[in-house]
Order: structure tokens, then sequence, then C-alpha cells
């Protein structure tokens, strides 16, 4: 009789995440575009560190969200065909970063407020 659910367990491959920065998508910037992200990053946190300070595992979580949602937007603009590559690219991500942590600190402020 043959023996039902013996395989051997294999760890599932993790599906990449679209809400993350990977190291080959930061591989594939300039490093003028990568210094000016980390520019715009900590303007972003120094801006929102009382968010930080009261929810840190989630304002790290949401920043990641957002900087990866900012990156992939510049990364279509620098795309466009009257877009200068890095110019647009580094334009569109500091104007789009922060406006969507603030979006998304806004939310979640108004999410935990009682009814």
């Amino acid at each position: 009789m043959p023996a039902k659910g013996l395989k051997t367990a294999s760890k599932p491959q993790a599906p990449e995440r679209e809400d993350v920065l990977n190291a080959h998508a930061i591989s594939t910037l300039s490093a003028g575009a990568v210094s000016a992200m980390s520019a715009v990053g900590a303007a972003v946190i120094k801006k929102h560190k009382a968010a930080l300070a009261r929810n840190a595992d989630w304002f790290w979580h949401m920043f990641a969200k957002c900087e990866a949602k900012a990156a992939r937007l510049a990364e279509q603009a620098a795309h466009d065909p009257a877009g200068c590559g890095d110019a647009t690219f580094i334009e569109t991500y500091a104007r789009q970063l922060p406006k969507l942590m603030t979006v998304a600190l806004d939310a979640h402020e108004k999410a935990l407020k009682p009814k």
C-alpha cells in the first residue's frame, strides 16, 4: 500500500514583494538618484518623528510601502518620452514620497479615532 503524504517538505519560495524596494531595483539606479532618495527619505522621517515614536513597526512598514510606490511612479515618469531620465526620477520621487506618507499617516490616524 503506498504511503500518502510522505513527501519531503520544502520551504516555499516567497514571492517578490512589490511594496519593498529590493537590492536589484536599487542597483539599477544611478548613484545620484540613490543619494537623492536617501535625502528625501531622511526628510520625510524627520518630518514624521512623532508618528515614528508612537508606533515604529507600523511606521517603517508604511515607509517601505510608500518608498516603493514613489519609486515605481518615478520610474514610470523617467521612462516617459518627455522625461529627462534621472532628473525626472528624482523630481517625481521627491514630490511623491512625502505626499504618500502624509496620506498614509492621515488614514492611520483617522482609523484609530473612535467613532
